[in-house]
C-alpha cells in the first residue's frame, strides 16, 4: 500500500452543525449519529438448528448537541420555545465532519424534519470553573448520507 493511497481514521473534535433557517451552529458535541434495525426471531418447525432473523423497521437515535450558553443570538432558543408553545417548526440539520486541515469535508448526515424534544443546562455552581453547557436533543424523521 502506499503512502498516498491510505486512509487514516478522522478525528472527531472537527466538524460543523448547521440547521437549516438558524444561524447558529457551534456546538461542542453531537451524538446521536446511529440507527438500528429491529429484528424478528422466527423459529421455523422441523429444523431445530437455527432461528430465521428477518429485518424490521429502522429505529433512528434522537441527535443531540452541547454547547456553551452564549448570548450572541435568539434563534436557537426561539426554536425550542416555540416548540413549547406547540408551534413546531422541523429543519433540516446537517453534521459534516472534516479532515484534520479542517477545510476538505469527508462525511456529511443529513437528518430530515428534526424539532426540539429536551432542552437542559448544567448547574450553576459559584465553586466551580466549568463552562455553562446547555443541551439540545432533536427528534428527527431519518438521517441519510450526504456527499
Amino acid at each position: 500500500m502506499s503512502p498516498n493511497s491510505r486512509s487514516d481514521p478522522s478525528p472527531s473534535f472537527r466538524f460543523h452543525v448547521e440547521i437549516q433557517g438558524i444561524n447558529i451552529a457551534r456546538f461542542s458535541e453531537c451524538s446521536g449519529l446511529e440507527f438500528e434495525s429491529e429484528t424478528f426471531d422466527y423459529k421455523e418447525g422441523g429444523l431445530n438448528s437455527r432461528i430465521h432473523r428477518f429485518p424490521g423497521r429502522f429505529k433512528f437515535t434522537n441527535l443531540t448537541l452541547k454547547k456553551g450558553i452564549a448570548t450572541d443570538g435568539q434563534q436557537l432558543w426561539n426554536w425550542v420555545e416555540n416548540t413549547v408553545k406547540g408551534q413546531i417548526t422541523t429543519h433540516s440539520v446537517t453534521v459534516t465532519l472534516y479532515d484534520l486541515s479542517g477545510q476538505n469535508p469527508l462525511r456529511t448526515w443529513v437528518f430530515q424534519d428534526a424539532y426540539p424534544i429536551k432542552w437542559s443546562a448544567v448547574a450553576l455552581s459559584a465553586d466551580q470553573n466549568a463552562i455553562a453547557i446547555e443541551t439540545l436533543v432533536l427528534a428527527h424523521q431519518g438521517m441519510s448520507f450526504a456527499q
